[in-house]
């Protein structure tokens, strides 16, 4: 059948371009090692020997010798913000912040540049431990930086900003904290800046917004980034219907470098004839499908905060009666999940503790009971604590597990903080669930704050090391087969495209990337030194060069 197809796809023209003598790891069924491509329009129509792929070859056909490099299908992360780039051009860049004074510096240098009153905004912050001084900034941080200017700085999970913000959002003392979010107070009573999860509405809705020139320019930046990872799918997890148009206009203008699974965001929180509005507002499900955007998703329906505020089935260790936020009533979340099903649309909640997973779990088969979901892979996206109680209901339904271990290599720290042991050791058992037969594809919850490295990714799910030093559940790695699928075959089984990417073989798109050394041999602990060296999507360099 191989020899077959070989021969059917080279026989009809010559490859426009074919890679050889290379080291192709081409993740088929098999797993098989290869040693050349072809690719013409866009796909790969020919996998095998030197030999046998060079028969492709034609006067035109571009030839490049990798002289043994590694080669992996390209890289897909299922859960990675692009569009939080679109801000990128309003920001203070504070990705590479080590301290509060050099934050401090950073929006002490825009306060000069801009005119009192203007608004100051920061990329995704940090947690404590990753500063120097051990907390995170206070709005008397941030006064003293920028007196005279509202100042905000978002992160994965909460803003933080001065007093001008919070005078303008009206937050004092007396607010009471909204469900499912948290205004952090100081022994006086006073607000320290920090608004956790669902809080920082109370600033968001002042805060300035980019042109639309700003957006593209932002989603450019953004994208040149995770080219530069080796991704050439990603799942954008929320975004607006303006986001969607951007990417189409993108897509249009050939400046789309990645393909685009797009889920809409629609608030579970809203009166629920609201939501049924909104999502007959949407555009068919899947009708944008055309290999390099889609959208037939509602998400990421946060059902709970992350590792401070998740939603916990017992009490956080060493806080009676405390078990994190949840921020939307099951009932609501049930009728919720219903109209998604009954609209046609995936639903792909945000879902860390295992009350919340519980939730979603509800709400799914809830809308199962009228509306059968169980063959449109529906999906729960980080679910750290998914545990033997859901395995079943998790098959039954036929879901996937968007999973990122870059939670645990960036915030593993924080984890065991907020946790301790044993129950921080259960945040992603990958190989349990792969023994239990959980699908899960992997992501980096990217790109801002969190790297969307799909490298660090694999191996994170291997070794279970983290940048802090220590490991999380360290009887949990995986091979490194398991790991270079979570983000390349399963990634492409979350959006049906299997049959059309995730692999190199013949038929599908001719998305690959180039590693610095085999990642099949070297030492685990060298697996994320290794560089993309190159990122081509459809048969075409994005990143770097084919040489």
């Amino acid at each position: 059948m191989i020899a077959l197809a070989l021969l059917l796809s080279t026989a009809a023209a010559p490859a426009d371009l074919i890679i050889r003598d290379a080291h192709i790891v081409t993740v088929d069924p098999k797993f098989s090692i290869a040693q050349a491509a072809a690719i013409r329009d866009g796909k790969f129509v020919a996998v095998g020997s030197d030999a046998e792929v060079m028969k492709a070859e034609g006067p035109n056909t571009r030839v490049v010798d990798l002289h043994g490099k590694t080669v992996l299908p390209g890289f897909n992360d299922t859960h990675v913000h692009l569009t939080a780039g679109e801000d990128l051009p309003l920001q203070v860049d504070l990705t590479h912040i080590h301290s509060i004074k050099q934050i401090q510096a950073a929006i002490a240098a825009r306060a000069g540049q801009v005119k009192p009153g203007e608004w100051i905004t920061g990329t995704r912050g940090w947690w404590e431990y990753q500063l120097a001084e051990g907390r995170l900034p206070t709005r008397a941080d941030l006064d003293s930086a920028a007196p005279n200017n509202p100042v905000a700085i978002p992160g994965p999970h909460y803003v933080i900003v001065n007093s001008r913000a919070l005078a303008l959002a009206h937050v004092t003392r007396d607010t009471p904290d909204p469900q499912g979010g948290q205004i952090y107070k100081d022994a006086k009573g006073e607000p320290t800046g920090l608004l956790m999860d669902n809080a920082g509405r109370f600033v968001r809705a002042f805060m300035p917004h980019p042109t639309e020139a700003q957006k593209e320019e932002g989603m450019k930046r953004v994208l040149a980034l995770v080219n530069s990872h080796g991704l050439t799918s990603a799942g954008d997890p929320s975004g607006t219907a303006a986001d969607a148009a951007l990417f189409r206009r993108l897509r249009d203008k050939r400046q789309l470098t990645v393909r685009v699974d797009f889920a809409y965001d629609i608030d579970p929180a809203l009166p629920i004839d609201k939501v049924e509005a909104a999502l007959k507002a949407l555009p068919k499900p899947g009708s944008h499908g055309d290999g390099m955007f889609r959208a037939d998703e509602i998400g990421e329906t946060g059902l709970d905060g992350a590792e401070l505020t998740a939603f916990l089935e017992h009490d956080y260790p060493g806080k009676p009666g405390y078990r994190g936020l949840q921020k939307v009533p099951n009932a609501q979340f049930d009728r919720f999940a219903a109209l998604v099903a009954k609209y046609g649309y995936r639903l792909r909640p945000h879902a860390v503790g295992d009350a919340a997973i519980d939730e979603a779990l509800e709400a799914f088969e809830y809308a199962n009971e009228q509306t059968p979901i169980t063959k449109r892979r529906w999906m729960i996206d980080h679910a750290f604590l998914l545990g033997p109680q859901h395995y079943e209901r998790v098959k039954r339904l036929g879901l996937i597990i968007n999973s990122q271990y870059m939670h645990n290599y960036e915030l593993g720290a924080l984890i065991l903080k907020a946790w301790k042991r044993p129950l921080a050791d259960r945040s992603e058992p990958y190989r349990e669930w792969l023994k239990n037969g959980i699908m899960f594809a992997g992501g980096s919850d990217g790109p801002i704050s969190y790297y969307a490295e799909p490298l660090l990714e694999i191996y994170g799910e291997v070794t279970r090391g983290t940048q802090w030093g220590g490991r999380l559940g360290p009887n949990q790695g995986i091979s490194r087969e398991d790991a270079i699928r979570s983000v390349t075959i399963n990634s492409a089984y979350t959006t049906f495209e299997e049959g059309m990417k995730g692999s190199i073989e013949p038929g599908k798109y001719a998305d690959f990337v180039v590693l610095s050394a085999d990642i099949l041999k070297v030492p685990a602990e060298k697996i994320r030194d290794l560089k993309v060296l190159t990122t081509v999507l459809g048969g075409k360099p994005v990143f770097g060069a084919l040489q």
